[in-house]
């Protein structure tokens, strides 16, 4: 016959086992939370920056068009080229933003441990 003391030791133990695994699941959850969290930010640093190269690029090739031609030719120049560029990125979004963003995602949340290392280096 087994005594009460031993289905504690047991239950004590499941408990003990269960409570590890909680706090393991919260920190590894953390941890994808963060890495998440990081790869936004780390996109809204590019785009920032992305949009101050591209407005102080067009306003130096302004400046550099309107040498050669009235200002207002190489301002409806440059506009039309960052139209050209706004319509390709329209028309290419999937293959530019949206799948990257997802393998990023997807290799955060999915893959395996041994991966994960090879992924960060």
């Amino acid at each position: 016959m087994v005594n009460k003391d031993e289905y504690q030791y047991l239950i004590d133990d499941a408990r003990e086992y269960l409570g590890t695994r909680w706090e393991l699941a919260k920190l590894t959850f953390l941890e994808k939370l963060a890495r998440i969290i990081g790869l936004i930010l780390f996109g809204l640093v590019v785009i920032l920056l992305t949009f101050a190269i591209i407005g102080f690029g067009g306003i130096a090739a302004i400046f550099a068009l309107s040498a050669c031609m009235p200002t207002w030719a190489a301002t409806l120049i440059i506009v039309a080229v960052w139209a050209l560029l706004l319509c390709g990125a329209v028309t290419f979004r999937k293959q530019l933003f949206i799948n990257p963003v997802l393998a990023a995602v997807s290799a955060i949340l999915f893959a395996p441990r041994e991966k994960k290392k090879a992924i960060e280096n």
